[in-house]
C-alpha cells in the first residue's frame, strides 16, 4: 500500500513553451513550478494501477502543461538577446555573449509557433520529457525520457490554460476510466467533447473523504421547473451593420414583462442525516470527517450537492399519515426502476446525473444509461467522493464584503459609512488597546510578514507596546489595513449559506404529492422567501451572489421558519433554502444553481433596505443569448480548438467585470448630479446589465 502525502502527490506545472524549444533544441531547460495532484476519486484509482510514486511524495507520470505562450523565431531571439547584450556589462556581458553564439549555432533550429499551435501538436502528438539526473561537477548522471499524451482539464483549468498529460503507458486506463468508456465510442462528427471535457474530470476533484453508498439506494427523480411572470432586463443578440458595411452581432437590452424559469432542484439532492454524520478521510482511512449541513458529491458524470435531511423519519411520517406500511411501501425512479421507502439514502434529480447527455452511448435509452452508469459505479465499489462540507466564516459572526456588492448598493454616503461602522469601529480599537491589536497580528501572521514575531515579543513584556519600533509599525500596519477596507473589503455581519431550493417540497415529490403546495416556503410579494438558521424567524435579509456587477442581481429574502423545516432537515447555520416556486430567485442570482452555490447574506439595516429598494426598481436581468451552435469532431485537434478558446475567455469575464464596475460609477454620479440625464441612465443601466451577463459566460 502507498502512502500518500495528506495533500496529494507534486507533479510539475510545466511551460509548455519552453518545453517545445527544449526538445527542438534552442533551449537547455523547461521552465516549471511545482503543482500538486490533489487526493480525489481518480489518484486513488492511479494508485492501484500502476502510477509510479517516488516515498509517497512525487510522480513523473503525470505533469500539467501551461499554454502560456508560444515560442520565438531565429530573428525575433537572436534580436532580444542583442539588445539585451548591447545594454549590459561586466560578467552578464559575458554570460549573453556566451547566449548569443548559442543562438547563432542553433539558427536552423528555431521553429516558431503560437501557443495555439504548440497545443495542437502536443495534443495530437504527445510530447516527450527528458529528465536528467546530475552529479556534484554538473555533469550528467543518468536520463529518463517519458512519453506523454493530454488526458484532461478541468473548465476551471481551461480558462487557466493548464492541461493534465500522463504517461502514455497509462493513457489507456486512466481515460477508458475517466470516461466509463464513452470517451472511444463517440463519433466522429457533432461529437459532445465540450460535455466530456467538461464531466469526465469530476471524479479528479480534490476530495476530503469518501462515503460508500450503495447506488441502488439514490432516488433519481425528473427535475421540475417553476414558471414567474415578472417585469425583466432581457439581453439577447440582434444584428446590425458597422461603419464598414459589415454584418455583426451586438447585446441589446429589451425591458418587458416576461415569464422566468427556475429549475427547482438543480444540482442538489437530500441525504439522509442518520447515515452521512460523517465519512471516510481521503487520507487516511481510518480517520473521519465530519459532515455539517451538506456534502458536495462526485462519482463518475455525477455531481450533487446533498443537504443533511430526515428522509426516513419523513418517510415514516408520511406512511403513518396515509396509512401505507413502511417496511413495504415502494416509489419509482425516473428509470421505472422501483425503490423501498427504508432504503432510501439520498434523494436527487436528473440535474445531478451528467452522463444523461451521452445516454445514445450507453444503450440508446435512459433505462440503459442508467444500468450502464450503476455498474461502472458498483465496479468501484460504489464509494463517492465527498468534495466539501459547509463552514462557518473565519471571521465569526462577520463576512467581509467585496467592492462590487458596495458599489452596486444604491445608497449615499452616510450609508456607506453605517454600512462600514463595524469595521471602523475596530479600526479605532486596534489603535486603542494593544491587546485587540495582538490579537490582529496573530490572526493575520503569515511565513512572511512579521506579525508573530511582533505578537511575542508584546506577550513577553507589554512594555513593548510602548516602544517606537512597536508603535511605527502598529501604525503602518493598520494604515496597510484601512488601505484594504477602502477597497471594498469591509466587514458586515452576516455569512456565505450554500443555497439549496424547496428541500421539503422535493421530499413530497418524492412520494408523489403536489410539490407546488410546499407550506414551508412560499410566495411573497416584494420579497423571496429563505429559511436559515442563521438569522432569526421573521428576519429580512439582502444577499450577493458571485460574480456580482448590478443592483439587478441583489436579493432581498424573508426568512421564514416551519415546523417542517426544523423537524425534516439538519442543516447548519451555513445553509439557506430558497422558495425556487413563483418567484425569479434563480435568474435574479445571476443563474444560479444548487450544486454548492453560496450567497453572501446580511442583516444589516441599511443594506437590507438598498436590497428591498433594488428588488422593487431593478428588473431581475434574463439571459437570452442563444448558444453559438459550435460543433466540433472527436479528434484531437478539435480539442485543441476548443480548449484554445476557453482559454480566451477568461480575459473577456475579467475585462467585462471591471467595465461593468465603470458603468455602475458613471450611473451612480449621473443620478446624483443636479440633472439627470434619463437617456444617459438609461444607456449606462443597459452597460452594466450586459456585461453582468457576459461577466458570467
Amino acid at each position: 500500500m502507498i502512502i500518500i502525502s495528506e495533500f496529494g502527490i507534486k507533479i510539475k506545472n510545466i511551460s509548455a513553451g519552453t518545453l517545445y524549444d527544449v526538445n527542438l533544441g534552442t533551449r537547455d531547460y523547461f521552465s516549471y513550478t511545482e503543482a500538486m495532484l490533489n487526493n480525489s476519486l481518480f489518484s486513488a484509482f492511479l494508485i492501484k494501477n500502476g502510477l509510479n510514486v517516488y516515498k509517497g511524495e512525487s510522480t513523473r507520470d503525470i505533469i500539467c502543461l501551461d499554454f502560456d505562450f508560444g515560442t520565438r523565431s531565429y530573428e525575433d531571439e537572436h534580436k532580444r538577446i542583442e539588445q539585451l547584450y548591447k545594454n549590459s556589462d561586466g560578467e552578464l556581458k559575458e554570460r549573453l555573449k556566451y547566449t548569443l553564439e548559442k543562438v547563432e549555432n542553433n539558427k536552423d533550429l528555431y521553429d516558431e509557433k503560437k501557443r495555439e499551435q504548440i497545443r495542437d501538436k502536443f495534443y495530437n502528438e504527445g510530447v516527450d520529457v527528458t529528465y536528467k539526473t546530475k552529479n556534484k561537477d554538473g555533469s550528467i548522471k543518468s536520463e529518463e525520457t517519458i512519453h506523454y499524451e493530454m488526458l484532461f482539464r478541468t473548465s476551471a483549468k481551461a480558462k487557466l490554460g493548464q492541461v493534465i498529460f500522463i504517461n502514455s503507458e497509462l493513457y489507456e486506463v486512466a481515460y477508458e476510466w475517466l470516461t466509463i468508456g464513452l470517451g472511444k465510442l463517440m463519433t466522429d462528427d457533432n461529437a459532445k467533447i465540450v460535455e466530456m471535457s467538461a464531466y469526465a474530470p469530476l471524479t479528479t476533484s480534490t476530495i476530503v473523504g469518501t462515503k460508500y453508498i450503495p447506488v441502488e439506494d439514490i432516488l433519481i427523480l425528473r427535475d421540475q421547473d417553476s414558471f414567474f411572470k415578472t417585469m425583466a432586463n432581457i439581453v439577447r443578440a440582434e444584428d446590425y451593420i458597422d461603419s464598414k458595411g459589415r454584418i455583426g452581432k451586438k447585446c441589446v437590452v429589451d425591458k418587458k414583462v416576461t415569464e422566468v424559469k427556475n429549475t427547482l432542484w438543480d444540482g442538489m439532492g437530500l441525504i439522509e442525516a442518520d447515515y452521512f454524520k460523517d465519512c471516510r478521510n481521503a487520507y487516511n482511512p481510518e480517520w473521519t470527517v465530519k459532515i455539517n449541513g451538506m456534502a458536495l458529491m462526485r462519482h463518475h458524470l455525477f455531481k450533487m450537492c446533498g443537504f443533511k435531511s430526515h428522509i426516513q423519519l419523513f418517510f415514516k411520517d408520511w406512511c403513518k399519515k396515509t396509512g401505507n406500511d413502511y417496511e413495504t411501501y415502494q416509489v419509482q425512479d425516473m428509470f421505472g426502476h422501483w425503490h423501498y421507502l427504508k432504503d432510501i439514502k439520498i434523494i436527487t434529480t436528473d440535474n445531478a446525473i451528467k452522463w444523461k447527455k451521452f445516454k445514445d452511448l450507453m444503450g440508446g435509452s435512459l433505462e440503459s444509461a442508467y444500468e450502464y452508469w450503476c455498474n461502472k459505479v458498483n465496479e468501484d465499489g460504489s464509494v463517492f467522493g465527498v468534495v466539501k462540507s459547509d463552514h462557518p466564516s473565519k471571521l465569526g459572526e462577520y463576512q467581509q464584503l467585496s467592492y462590487q456588492m458596495v458599489n452596486t448598493l444604491p445608497c449615499t454616503k452616510d450609508d456607506v459609512r453605517d454600512i462600514a461602522s463595524t469595521s471602523i469601529e475596530y479600526v479605532e480599537l486596534l489603535k486603542q488597546d494593544n491587546d485587540e491589536f495582538e490579537k490582529f497580528l496573530r490572526k493575520n501572521a503569515n511565513e512572511v510578514n512579521h506579525y508573530e514575531m511582533m505578537a511575542d515579543l508584546y506577550d513577553h513584556n507589554h512594555e513593548f507596546g510602548n516602544s517606537t519600533f512597536f508603535r511605527h509599525e502598529k501604525s503602518k500596519i493598520i494604515s496597510a489595513y484601512v488601505h484594504k477596507l477602502r477597497k471594498g473589503k469591509i466587514v458586515v455581519n452576516g455569512d456565505n449559506l450554500t443555497v439549496c431550493g424547496n428541500p421539503y417540497a422535493l421530499l413530497l415529490y418524492s412520494v408523489g404529492e403536489d410539490f407546488t403546495k410546499d407550506p414551508t416556503l412560499q410566495p411573497e410579494s416584494g420579497t423571496i422567501q429563505c429559511y436559515t438558521t442563521r438569522f432569526k424567524h421573521d428576519e429580512f435579509l439582502c444577499a450577493f451572489r458571485n460574480p456580482h456587477n448590478s443592483p439587478n442581481n441583489i436579493c432581498y429574502f424573508h426568512n421564514v421558519y416551519s415546523d417542517e423545516m426544523e423537524k425534516y432537515f439538519e442543516f447548519s447555520s451555513n445553509i439557506a433554502a430558497v422558495n425556487c416556486i413563483c418567484t425569479d430567485v434563480q435568474p435574479r442570482l445571476n443563474g444560479c444553481d444548487f450544486d454548492s452555490d453560496f450567497v453572501l447574506a446580511t442583516n444589516q439595516p441599511t443594506m437590507v433596505r438598498c436590497a428591498a429598494y433594488c428588488y422593487k426598481h431593478y428588473p431581475t436581468i434574463v439571459n437570452d443569448l442563444k448558444e453559438s451552435g459550435v460543433v466540433y469532431k472527436s479528434n484531437k485537434s478539435e480539442y485543441a480548438r476548443m480548449d484554445n478558446t476557453f482559454s480566451k475567455s477568461r480575459i473577456g469575464i475579467g475585462y467585462s467585470s471591471n467595465l461593468a464596475q465603470l458603468a455602475m460609477t458613471y450611473y451612480w454620479s449621473e443620478l446624483q448630479g443636479d440633472s439627470p440625464d434619463p437617456k444617459r441612465l438609461d444607456e449606462l443601466s443597459d452597460n452594466f446589465v450586459i456585461l453582468s451577463v457576459l461577466a458570467c459566460y
